[in-house]
């Protein structure tokens, strides 16, 4: 996109292409807007996403879907509230294939839109009962991508089988099956990921 407006910047624009228009926002508060993509090479029906999500999404109120194409679309909720339950509560999938949300900013189009990162909860097994808290599971969870949060009590101690962590993570890259820790003065102990 951005190679595209260096070079319209170099033509040269008639009197009336270089004419300035001000625009106002249509929106006044575009926090209600997400923009999706599906991850899938074959074309999807807007309106079968339409209805699934909003079987999947029933406490939201309500929202409207538009499509972009190339499996892109615009969904408008009419509560902003909605707008963050959905995004706290990724990753969606339609037809067994992942939905990328994008929230945009006030200033973006919808070409501006990334789809390289998706947040998705992370169980990390293995950890001796000693370290599983939460100052520790933020650690593990930064060296996958951006913390979110931590499925722990208020005292921060998350002792069970696992720890549960929700990162956004660059999902150009394969997933991690685990990672090494050092925890003392003993061999480095290997965690897993599901």
């Amino acid at each position: 996109m951005d190679n595209l407006t260096g070079k319209c910047a170099r033509l040269s624009l008639s009197a009336k292409e270089s004419q300035m228009v001000t625009l106002t926002p249509v929106i006044e508060n575009n926090s209600r807007v997400l923009v999706a993509k599906l991850f899938t090479k074959r074309k999807v029906n807007a309106e079968a996403l339409s209805r699934t999500l909003k079987s999947m999404w029933r406490s939201v109120q309500d929202f409207e879907i538009r499509d972009l194409g190339s499996n892109i679309v615009l969904i408008i909720f009419s509560e902003e509230a909605d707008t963050h339950k959905i995004l706290s509560q990724q990753p969606w999938s339609f037809d067994k294939y992942l939905i990328g949300l994008y929230k945009p900013t006030a200033e973006e189009s919808v070409d501006d839109a990334k789809f390289d990162r998706a947040s998705f909860w992370i169980q990390i097994y293995n950890l001796p009962i000693s370290r599983m808290n939460k100052v520790n599971a933020e650690a593990i969870g930064q060296s996958l991508g951006d913390v979110e949060q931590v499925d722990a009590p208020p005292n921060g101690e998350c002792r069970g089988r696992y720890i549960r962590v929700q990162a956004n993570i660059d999902i150009n890259q394969p997933l991690c099956r685990g990672r090494f820790v050092n925890i003392g003065d003993s061999e480095p102990l290997w965690i897993s990921f599901q």
